[in-house]
Parts: C-alpha cells; sequence; structure tokens
C-alpha cells in the first residue's frame, strides 16, 4: 500500500510544479525572483531537515519540494518580478537564523521548523493576494502539492508529529491556499 502511495505523492507533488511553471511560462503567474531564490534556499534547508527528522514520504515530498522550488527559481529570473520588501528581509533572517543553528546545534527539527515558518512569512502576502483576488492564483497548482501532502500523512502505520510534520504543514499551507483559489471558479462558495 505504501508504495502505491508513494507513486501518487510523487505523481500529484511533481504535478504540481508543471502546473506552477507551465502557468509562469504561460504568463498567468510572475513570483518575485528574491522571494523564489530565498524560497529555494529554503526548500534545501527543509529538505536537510526533513532527510534528518522524517518519513520516506515526507523525504519524498521535501525532495519534490525543493526540486519544484528550483524550477519557479529558474523560470523567475525571466518571468518574475524583482519586487523585494519586508517579507523577503524577514524570511531571509530566519533563514540564516536557521542555517546557525543547523551548524552550531545540529538541531534538524529546529532547523526544519524555522524553515516552515520562515516559509508561511513569506505565503502571507500570497494569502492576502489570493483572498482579494481569487484568480491570481492558480487552483492546479495549490490543489495538488495538497493532495501530495495529504497523502504523505498515510504512509506511516503510527503518527508522529515530528516526522510528519512537514507534509502536516503543506496540507494545511496548501490546503488553504487551494481554497482561498478555488473561490475563482464561478458559483464555489467559501
Amino acid at each position: 500500500m505504501n508504495n502505491l502511495l508513494y507513486l501518487l505523492i510523487l505523481l500529484f507533488g511533481t504535478a504540481s510544479y508543471f502546473v506552477g511553471t507551465k502557468e509562469m511560462l504561460q504568463g498567468k503567474y510572475s513570483p518575485s525572483l528574491f522571494s523564489r531564490i530565498i524560497w529555494l534556499l529554503l526548500s534545501i534547508n527543509a529538505f536537510a531537515g526533513v532527510i534528518l527528522t522524517g518519513t520516506s514520504s515526507s523525504m519524498i515530498l521535501a525532495l519534490i519540494f525543493l526540486l519544484g522550488n528550483l524550477s519557479i527559481c529558474l523560470v523567475s529570473f525571466w518571468k518574475g518580478t524583482r519586487d523585494f520588501g519586508l517579507t523577503e528581509i524577514i524570511c531571509t533572517v530566519l533563514l540564516v537564523v536557521s542555517i546557525l543553528i543547523w551548524v552550531f546545534f545540529q538541531a534538524p527539527l529546529i532547523n526544519l521548523l524555522i524553515s516552515l515558518v520562515a516559509h508561511f512569512i513569506g505565503g502571507i502576502p500570497t494569502y492576502k493576494k489570493v483572498w482579494l483576488n481569487p484568480k491570481s492564483e492558480s487552483v492546479g497548482f495549490w490543489s495538488l502539492f495538497f493532495i501530495a501532502s495529504f497523502l504523505s500523512l498515510f504512509t506511516t502505520e503510527t503518527f508522529d508529529i515530528y516526522k510528519a510534520i512537514f507534509p502536516l504543514y503543506f496540507t494545511i499551507f496548501d490546503g488553504s491556499m487551494f481554497l482561498l483559489a478555488m473561490r475563482k471558479i464561478k458559483g464555489v462558495k467559501i
């Protein structure tokens, strides 16, 4: 059963970043280059934390997250904006703090948690944007990674919050973005 779930996690997770990259290339989505660079660095940091604290499904999800962020970051060099604001500064500071904790204390779980907090802070402008304009975000992108994250929660026999923190966070984060973006579909009330 877990092998089927791993395959579905891989398919849905990868598909989400194909959708995101495709929409960027079509001009439907234009993230900040600086935000995407920071999120790429955070995804590297989170991946390292998940490798040392997570489950196999969390590792698959974190690898997809890393490679997907790499893809979107690369496309952002010619399709992204050059916005740099307070959010990017806060996320950069949290990234540096996380790296220092990693180097000096070898605390992968704390490192992962700081990366996820920075990711959430970096997502606040997106929450605001999709709240005000549901058409500004891709239902496909958010729904596919939400499904992959949600499936990741069911691959272990015993649930351990510390090992499941990565997929649990993205189930909530991407699930809420998906619900907010769904409001752009006529007749959907959320």
